[in-house]
């Protein structure tokens, strides 16, 4: 009778697995884990996996930090997503040919600090990533940007290339070593300006590895 249950168990167990492992086997993987301090998991309808060196990024998950934690990926096109502690992003449209010139990304960065160092997708013309962020969204070309949470504000900083930040209250450009500052998703961001640089350090440090 116990080897019965123990059979049961087994099955029911295996049975469950099954779903989410269907479910990532339906969508295709967009790029690759680099590196990952302390706990980074990928969501997914309400299903969760714990995320390591060299685990897949699959399209349309929930790449989630933790406490202290960092993730960094590298997209298929060589794009490079970095993420801070208890921030959350989902790539939300991945159209690449290696092939082909340019493609299509769009991601939405739900919350905590970025850096987005652009690849191949962008082609010569850029101006086919689209970001999206708790403030507005971003239209980026060749570019390297982080943003986040700094000074009771959301900040933008553009360390290469040009940046078109969007808001409900304004646009404004950026280009390399400008910054902007929007203090709220109904404000417009203020102009271009350069950051001092302990405030450039302060915004580097959240997206650093230890």
């Amino acid at each position: 009778m116990s080897n019965i249950k123990h059979t049961l168990a087994a099955a029911l167990f295996a049975a469950a697995l099954i779903p989410a492992a269907s479910a990532v086997a339906e969508r295709p993987a967009v790029g690759a884990i680099d590196k990952v301090q302390l706990r980074a998991e990928a969501i997914y309808g309400g299903d969760a996996r714990r995320l390591a060196d060299g685990a897949p990024v699959i399209f349309e998950d929930r790449l989630q930090t933790g406490k202290k934690a960092r993730l960094q990926s590298t997209l298929k096109d060589g794009t490079k997503l970095t993420l801070g502690e208890n921030a959350s992003l989902v790539v939300d449209e991945f159209a690449y040919d290696p092939a082909r010139e340019g493609g299509k990304l769009a991601f939405e960065v739900v919350q905590g600090a970025f850096l987005f160092v652009g690849g191949a997708i962008e082609g010569k013309t850029g101006g086919n990533v689209d970001i999206t962020t708790p403030i507005g969204t971003l239209g980026v070309r060749g570019t390297t940007v982080w943003g986040g949470t700094i000074d009771d504000g959301y900040g933008i900083l553009v360390l290469d290339g040009e940046v078109v930040v969007s808001t409900a209250g304004g646009a404004v450009t950026l280009k390399a070593g400008e910054a902007t500052m929007i203090m709220h998703p109904m404000h417009g961001p203020s102009a271009p300006h350069a950051w001092p640089q302990e405030k450039i350090d302060r915004a580097v440090k959240t997206i650093s590895f230890n």
